[in-house]
């Protein structure tokens, strides 16, 4: 039995539609397959965020890739980044203001790039991690991703606030 083979597309040659209503894509390949309920991804979306896409049916079945959002029209292009933002919406953690214990967990109170927010990590260990030094990805209780970009660059408190919890 043979793997099914990945095929590359060239932007160019795709084109993708917001549905009304709908969180999914209409994607056209080539004006000759078009996919009614689709999607994207970031193949690698915390590394390589802005090129190396998977474009999906409704079922999650990869149709093909294609390298780089420049290669869209801009309609295209709008509407793949529009989906993303959605997708992989993470904010940006930019001062903590406080850090607490709740019921065995911590409640972080935080401004982001999108605003104040509250949210519950359980166990700072298998709730974080680094992606470089001085990136973090954290994790809430309820699946959400909050990220500090640069921890060195937060004010001093705020980095006080977040090594404790090493």
């Amino acid at each position: 039995m043979s793997s099914p083979q990945l095929r590359y597309a060239k932007g160019s040659d795709l084109s993708f539609h917001s549905l009304e209503g709908s969180p999914a894509l209409r994607v056209i390949w080539q004006d000759n397959l078009c996919i009614p309920m689709g999607g994207v991804r970031c193949v690698f979306p915390l590394s390589h965020p802005n090129t190396h896409f998977s474009v999906h049916d409704a079922n999650g079945d990869e149709v093909c890739l294609f390298e780089d959002l420049n290669e869209l029209e801009d309609e295209s292009r709008r509407a793949v980044q529009q989906f993303l933002d959605r997708r992989y919406f993470t904010p940006k953690i930019e001062k903590v203001e406080s850090l607490t214990q709740d019921g065995g967990m911590w409640l972080f109170k935080v401004l982001t790039s999108r605003g104040m927010s509250e949210f519950y990590v359980r166990s700072w260990r298998d709730s974080s991690y680094e992606l470089k030094p001085g990136r973090w990805m954290i994790m809430s209780v309820d699946g959400k991703r909050y990220e500090i970009p640069d921890l060195e660059a937060l004010d001093v408190r705020s980095r006080q606030l977040v090594e404790q919890l090493w």
